[in-house]
């Protein structure tokens, strides 16, 4: 199994007796331990608790050395340490062989093969045996690992003999309370200590409710933990606990609230949250008009293509040339499925078949030419089948040299191939003590070369979980909300561009200016956690693209087009009505659009769902909703589906306009600023019925533009609109309609 594993990062973990255990860690090539007892599997993967990574439990027979570079070569008799590159592994009748590289110079490379395995007891002893062997050695040239001086091009073993252990080892022996009374039970999922995230922080609810408070304060605390529910600290509800004691959640509510807040920031904190709660409480509106949509839209047909038994939570997606799809999974598995017959949308005849598995979070996949590529959250790996049997046989790494910490937070999102190249995002970590900063690499787009070497294209990102191909060809992602991000965002992936995000990088990018996305999707609105993108090819839609949503449900809906050489646009609904929130979509070689769910508990999933995986096919069925706005220099064109009835969409008073800006800063999240109310002063109907010229006075540039549409507006056809809003990120104003990309557009379709 590929994880952390105490505290140590790129970790993998081998099970190999029931009275043994070993874990390498394969960011030095290295023995880390060998113990008897298991393993604490705890994270966001294993067990829906984000802040804690696994960690070992029972006794050891051995652990590493302090030093943390054991590799050294004796060349003609200067001894130096050396770096090892780690290459992976190969499972081949019941064991594993890990590969190593050392670089001795530029055009000598010694490859290294080693075998771990426990023994039989001999004279009551443990044995835990480890078989070397070296290629492209040469004779003035000496190895060691540690104290283990390899052979020359050839192979030999080494076995330590260990003690056992006088009395049982309890595997499942349990941390102290003090390291996880908080942790274990996820309260730091959605609090932190002094900055308020999901939920307000520690010292906000210590400002509020004092150090120590009377029991008629912690009673209805204890209630809410355990019953969950919305109150006064913004609209994410809190989630119910039912399985905890209420006498353990008494001693969470009295350790949280004696910690010691800023009383100078948190109580005026507080008082703006609970205004600023009580100044956005609206009466939802209508789905598609002012709230959510609901169920699938009507254009869709969508199957469910899981057996009940099945439960992926989709971290990635692909087809091979043969049509089975791949699926990888982010769970306690770490798993790559190949799903066959999911063509037919029928779960009962479907061939389920797990082809990989140990993986660590693998949130991408993709297929090159039929070679299988999984991004890992610390690596990027190439799964091998050696013997033609379906089943990877090695797990090749390509690349797992970017800087990494055992931070939760630190995922690695993806994978697009482009032109030669792979490309990844690196998240931020989370949990960083005031002076620390960010690992290098963190938060940024790489492009990856097939040997491994990185360079960094973009910097200044946050949580960018979707990479794909849009128009033209070009790479977009999609941002999260969060630190230095007022709301999320689409993203042209341009070389050399900084997206805002100064989340403990201290100087590393102080004076520069953040480059405006493609689109804003304002929180709670259009997006909370979106997705990946991908370009719709065929139909009434082509050339747009649609993307997933993790929080906010279903898919949305994007139109891009140039304006004065860059990319903006407008983000539409377009279904909800799926099983979970989703976060990898994929075309099939059939032309249906293939989604897969993910969730965990906090703020992490749709209605609580975790796992969904569903087929979704076009139908001929006419909707009638916005097709694309496009910018002019006065304001915008609008363009339907189909045409508007007469007397129809003739009325200034069927168009609500909103325009606001968002500023980027320290605070999780944004408000909208200079947000003021907008009216056509005139507009009119193209001939064909199908498009509304509004002529907008007071628009802005490095703006979003929000449109809410009468929801009594007909077709010609007498059909309703579908969905009657968009949001439009009207960075740029055409200065002429000659200078505008409006033709640009029309050639997408």
């Amino acid at each position: 199994m590929r994880s952390v594993l105490d505290e140590e990062i790129r970790m993998v973990t081998l099970a190999l007796h029931k009275d043994g255990y070993a874990a390498y860690n394969t960011a030095n090539c290295a023995l880390y331990k060998v113990w008897k007892g298991g393993v604490h599997w705890d994270g966001v993967a294993f067990n829906n608790v984000k802040t804690v990574q696994p960690v070992s439990t029972g006794g050891d027979y051995w652990q590493k050395p302090s030093n943390d570079k054991p590799w050294r070569i004796e060349l003609n008799g200067q001894s130096k340490a050396v770096e090892p590159r780690f290459k992976g592994y190969v499972l081949k009748d019941n064991q594993v062989t890990f590969q190593y590289q050392l670089a001795v110079s530029d055009d000598h490379i010694v490859t290294i093969f080693e075998q771990p395995e426990f023994l039989p007891l001999r004279d009551g002893k443990v044995g835990f045996q480890r078989l070397f062997r070296t290629e492209g050695m040469q004779d003035n040239l000496s190895v060691w690992n540690g104290d283990i001086e390899l052979p020359v091009n050839g192979e030999a073993v080494f076995t330590d003999y260990f003690e056992p252990f006088s009395t049982d080892i309890d595997a499942d022996q349990s941390r102290s309370e003090s390291d996880f009374l908080l942790d274990r039970h996820g309260c730091t999922t959605c609090h932190e200590m002094d900055l308020q995230t999901i939920g307000p922080s520690f010292g906000q609810l210590a400002a509020k409710y004092g150090p120590a408070p009377e029991w008629a304060t912690v009673r209805p605390l204890r209630q809410k933990v355990i019953e969950g529910g919305a109150g006064v600290w913004g609209d994410v509800p809190m989630l119910a606990h039912p399985d905890l004691n209420g006498d353990v959640v008494v001693g969470m509510i009295y350790q949280i609230l004696a910690h010691e807040p800023d009383y100078e920031g948190l109580v005026a904190a507080n008082e703006r949250v609970i205004e600023a709660a009580a100044e956005t409480e609206t009466v939802p509106g209508k789905p598609g008009f002012g709230s959510a949509l609901e169920g699938s839209h009507p254009g869709l047909r969508v199957q469910t293509i899981r057996p009940d038994w099945f439960k992926p939570r989709v971290g990635g997606m692909d087809f091979l040339s043969d049509g089975r799809l791949l699926v990888s999974t982010w769970d306690e598995v770490g798993a790559v499925y190949a799903l066959d017959g999911v063509e037919t949308g029928d779960a009962s005849q479907i061939q389920i078949e797990r082809i990989a598995e140990g993986l660590a979070e693998p949130l991408g996949l993709k297929v090159v030419n039929d070679e299988i590529f999984v991004l890992q959250k610390q690596e990027l790996t190439q799964l091998v089948d050696h013997d033609g049997d379906g089943i990877t046989d090695e797990y090749r790494t390509i690349s797992n040299s970017w800087g990494a910490t055992t931070d939760f937070h630190e995922f690695s999102f993806g994978l697009e191939y482009k032109d030669g190249f792979f490309y990844a995002t690196l998240g931020l970590a989370h949990r960083l003590e005031d002076t620390e900063l960010q690992a290098p690499d963190r938060g940024t787009l790489i492009k990856i070369a097939r040997d491994g070497t990185y360079e960094n294209v973009m910097s200044g990102l946050r949580q960018t979980n979707g990479i794909g191909v849009g128009p033209e060809g070009e790479l977009f992602i999609t941002e999260n909300q969060g630190q230095w991000m007022p709301a999320s965002k689409v993203i042209h992936v341009q070389d050399g561009q900084f997206h805002g995000s100064h989340y403990h990088m201290g100087d590393r990018y102080k004076g520069l200016e953040m480059t405006l996305p493609a689109l804003w999707l304002p929180q709670n609105e259009i997006g909370n956690s979106p997705s990946q993108p991908a370009l719709i090819s065929e139909g009434t839609y082509a050339g747009q693209m649609l993307h997933g949503e993790v929080t906010h449900g279903g898919l949305k809906r994007v139109f891009l087009e140039k304006v004065n050489g860059s990319y903006q646009g407008a983000a539409f609904r377009f279904t909800q009505g799926l099983e979970a929130g989703i976060n990898r979509i994929a075309w099939g070689p059939d032309k249906a659009l293939y989604v897969g769910g993910i969730g965990m508990t906090g703020d992490w999933g749709w209605k609580g769902t975790q796992y969904g995986l569903q087929r979704l096919e076009f139908t001929d069925e006419i909707v009638f909703e916005i097709l694309k706005i496009q910018a002019t220099p006065e304001g915008f064109d609008m363009t339907f589906t189909e045409p508007l009835a007469e007397g129809h969409g003739e009325d200034p008073d069927d168009y609500l306009l909103q325009q606001w800006r968002y500023e980027a800063t320290a605070r999780y999240g944004g408000d909208k600023l200079d947000l003021e109310s907008l009216s056509p002063n005139n507009l009119t109907v193209s001939p064909d019925r199908k498009t509304v010229h509004l002529e907008i006075p007071g628009l802005n540039e490095n703006r979003v533009v929000y449109f809410l549409l009468n929801e009594e507006l007909r077709s010609s056809a007498g059909r309703s609109l579908w969905s009657g809003e968009a949001w439009y990120t009207l960075n740029s104003i055409p200065a002429s309609q000659e200078n505008s990309s409006i033709k640009t557009a029309v050639l997408w379709q």
